[in-house]
């Protein structure tokens, strides 16, 4: 399996010098999985996967996180939606079914020009069975409830070759009243992930202005890794405000972090157009 990333940035996107290296796009995620197209997220990084993916005719499995602006956002500009017979199904865990609309609500007037149901691909909501799980051929995914204010899924995307998880808008440690999944599931829900990519949004030092938000700690999630014994973990959605240099520097904390406490886990900062490829449980990074 293939996992691409399209936009890596956290609650709006940025576009400067200073954020060149890792890119400024909102959330979106790619997977290739055994002849399967499985995208994860619409933030804007979503349009550029449009372009590449005009050409090839395969149905397109979307999931949604959650539908913060930030995350359903670029799907207004995905040319596969505007391709006539084209299959796109939209998937979404934890959340009222309904609420899949507001993708499309948000092409309503006067907010853009081409109202959702101009849209000529067939959209469509795909059902998840009654433990909020899918099964695509021989894909098995499975959910997991996010810690993030009107709830949210977490996907673990399982094959013969391997497995990676994709876990944004997470707080790992929120206040009480927000918690959904605790951190002893979420080692249970890891177990055996090859890669994962979670939220990784802010510094220690933020915490009080932004408990109970939505998003991790950075050193939260790379104990989380190291307590689920992940081996190669992925830093993700970042704050909008953090620049190449800052984001650069925290990754080597982190890389050093792993290494003070004997950790055989490999850290990584999402980076726009970075591949990782699992198979037979080992991850490469082109």
């Amino acid at each position: 399996m293939k996992v691409t990333f399209y936009g890596v940035r956290g609650s709006i996107p940025t576009s400067s010098g200073e954020t060149i290296k890792y890119g400024g796009h909102t959330a979106c995620l790619f997977a290739e999985v055994n002849n399967k197209l499985l995208v994860f997220d619409a933030g804007t990084g979503i349009r550029k996967l449009g372009n590449d993916l005009v050409s090839d005719q395969r149905d397109i499995h979307l999931f949604f996180s959650h539908y913060h602006w930030d995350h359903i956002q670029g799907f207004p500009f995905f040319k596969p939606a505007y391709q006539c017979g084209r299959h796109i199904h939209l998937l979404a865990s934890y959340l009222p079914r309904k609420n899949v609309k507001a993708v499309l609500d948000q092409m309503a007037d006067p907010h853009f020009p081409v109202p959702g149901d101009k849209i000529q691909a067939k959209v469509g909501v795909m059902p998840m069975d009654d433990a909020e799980n899918i099964q695509l051929d021989d894909i098995r995914i499975t959910t997991c409830a996010l810690n993030h204010p009107g709830g949210g899924a977490a996907y673990r995307i399982e094959t013969n070759e391997g497995c990676f998880a994709y876990i944004t808008d997470n707080e790992l440690v929120p206040p009480s009243s927000h918690l959904n999944t605790t951190w002893e599931q979420w080692i249970g829900f890891l177990q055996g992930v090859d890669l994962l990519i979670h939220d990784a949004m802010y510094l220690d030092e933020e915490l009080s202005s932004i408990h109970g938000w939505g998003h991790s700690l950075i050193s939260q999630t790379i104990q989380l890794a190291k307590d689920a014994k992940i081996a190669n973990l992925v830093l993700f959605h970042h704050d909008p405000d953090r620049n190449d240099k800052q984001l650069d520097s925290i990754l080597k904390d982190c890389q050093n972090w792993m290494k003070q406490y004997n950790a055989e886990c490999t850290v990584t900062m999402a980076k726009e157009g970075d591949v990782y490829q699992i198979s037979k449980s080992t991850v490469e990074i082109n």
